[in-house]
């Protein structure tokens, strides 16, 4: 390093003098400053005639001398998106009829796939709340002749103690027995609820059902004992404590006795999204204590068998033990063909193969088919959004001339077609909320669900809304901004513009893809409308 670059003053207040002074003074500046600078260096030491140098270069920000910061290079930028954007919303006002039916027709297509969206994340919500459930399996009960199709879930008693005695893997096990019929009065409120299952007391260590009142542990130990969700403790007692106090019933045929039962628990309603539900539970031991024979029968079927692994669990030495264990149960009978096969509770609702469910279940074919219409009629309105968008092209082929011919690059061009295409896209958008909100009802009675906005609107859904913004911006204004903004000036102010053949043909394609997949989705809507119409009016010859 030589001695004067050791003996020069810092450069960074020369830098920041340049970006922040009119262009006129600084010159004169820098060059006064750093003659004062090295005076100060004959009369004190380097570092202190740095620091002098310094403050002198930050006193000398003045606003007489400092340059009007609108027009720096770092601010052009969001001015000129500012007037990207003015540009951009008076088109759109100038040509109200075409801005309706773009902004219409893409609010519609964007509507449509929200509600299929909707639909799909409810059908693959189902049973995500339980905490453990990555943890949880079903026993899934077969003959060895038949197909996996054949198997029932609804099986015996005995193997739910029978796999806690011989697999240590297993933390805990719960049963249910029902769907069970109970007339339950509170005075002179009586209801028949059909919505019942009978159910071990460790059925809130398996499943994330909340208690709000009651002790989880011993809610349902004790024989005629009863836990209430909390509508359902409504119904009976209204506004009262429902704990400690008695429903009379006369019990359920085979499975439990008449008699008084205590509430001995309230719990939160069942989410809509369980692969079954109800509307209480009563205690195992009531069965136990009606019919104990029962749970020693391994050719009764009547009972649901859930249970929890612990966290070392491997599901396949486990399933290649289950043969064994089989046999070593039906050792009594050689000629037994009983089998058994666990099923994840993950995949109950979707996956399920088996008969006698103790709900409802899914489709995963119709949640892939039902995501592949969405998505169609998004590109239906995209492409329908692009071709009236370039069908305009003509009409602004001598703006664009305009604007090339005063210094217009094609970038800035782009940007500003893209702007009114994120515009409509937005608009679009937030009219497909509203679409959305209108239709949620009808929605509901379609598909037999409940679907709140609330539950809709979240970080997760924000996101993905934001995301099909930006895409569906850059997807329907990609091609005309470039067409627009392909012009040669000289030409359109000629009246000779055209968009070109590449441009026409496209837009054909366009067209028709567009209709191919419209008829495609309107005929498979009648022919599946037809059938089940079909299906339900068929005079089958017996009333």
């Amino acid at each position: 390093m030589s001695k004067f670059t050791e003996l020069s003053p810092p450069e960074w207040p020369v830098k920041l003098l340049r970006f922040f002074l009119k262009k006129e003074y600084v010159e004169e500046i820098e060059g006064d400053m750093e003659e004062l600078f090295f005076i100060h260096l004959e009369e004190v030491s380097l570092r202190k005639a740095r620091l002098k140098y310094t403050w002198e270069m930050i006193r000398l920000l003045r606003p007489s001398l400092i340059k009007n910061l609108k027009n720096t290079y770092t601010l052009n930028p969001l001015i000129m998106y500012r007037n990207y954007l003015k540009t951009a919303w008076r088109n759109l006002m100038n040509k109200k009829a075409y801005s309706a039916i773009n902004i219409f027709g893409l609010a519609l297509g964007i509507a449509c796939c929200l509600l299929i969206f909707m639909f799909v994340q409810d059908e693959l919500s189902f049973d995500n709340y339980h905490e453990k459930g990555d943890r949880i399996y079903r026993v899934v009960h077969g003959n060895k002749d038949q197909s996996i199709e054949d198997f029932w879930v609804w099986g015996n008693a005995p193997i739910g103690q029978a796999l806690a005695d011989n697999f240590p893997e297993i933390e805990k096990i719960c049963q249910f027995s029902g769907r069970a019929d109970f007339l339950f009065a509170n005075g002179e409120k009586k209801y028949q609820e059909e919505d019942v299952f009978l159910t071990d007391s460790t059925v809130f260590d398996v499943f994330s059902w909340k208690l709000l009142k009651g002790n989880p542990k011993t809610a349902l130990a004790a024989p005629f004992s009863v836990v209430l969700t909390e509508s359902t403790a409504h119904k009976y007692f209204g506004d009262e404590d429902p704990l400690g106090k008695s429903l009379k019933s006369d019990g359920a045929a085979g499975r439990a006795n008449g008699g008084e039962y205590l509430v001995t628990g309230v719990m939160e309603d069942v989410p809509s999204n369980s692969h079954f539900r109800f509307n209480a539970l009563v205690s195992m031991s009531t069965f136990r204590k009606s019919r104990p024979d029962i749970f020693t029968a391994w050719g009764y079927v009547d009972f649901y068998t859930y249970f929890l692994v612990n966290d070392q669990f491997d599901r396949a030495k486990f399933e290649a033990k289950i043969p064994s264990f089989i046999n070593k149960q039906m050792a009594g009978d050689p000629n037994s063909k009983y089998k058994i096969v666990i099923e994840p509770l993950k995949d109950v609702y979707l996956r399920a193969y088996s008969q006698r469910q103790p709900g409802e279940t899914g489709s995963l074919p119709n949640i892939y088919l039902f995501s592949i219409i969405g998505v169609f009629i998004l590109v239906i309105a995209i492409i329908n959004f692009m071709n009236l968008s370039t069908a305009r092209s003509m009409e602004r082929s001598k703006e664009v001339g305009i604007r090339k011919s005063i210094g217009a690059n094609r970038g800035s061009l782009i940007y500003q077609f893209l702007s009114e295409s994120f515009i409509i896209v937005v608009i679009s958008m937030m009219a497909a909320l509203i679409i959305v909100y209108a239709a949620l009802p009808a929605m509901g009675n379609f598909t037999g669900k409940v679907f709140f906005i609330q539950k809709f609107i979240n970080t997760q859904t924000s996101v993905i809304i934001l995301g099909m913004m930006v895409l569906i911006g850059l997807a329907a204004g990609s091609y005309p901004s470039f067409v627009l903004s392909s012009f040669n000036p000289v030409k359109v102010l000629k009246g000779m513009s055209k968009s070109g053949r590449s441009g026409i043909n496209l837009r054909r394609v366009l067209v028709v893809f567009q209709f191919s997949l419209s008829i495609a989705l309107i005929a498979g809507t009648l022919i599946v409308y037809f059938q089940m119409n079909h299906v339900l009016d068929k005079n089958l010859g017996f009333d």
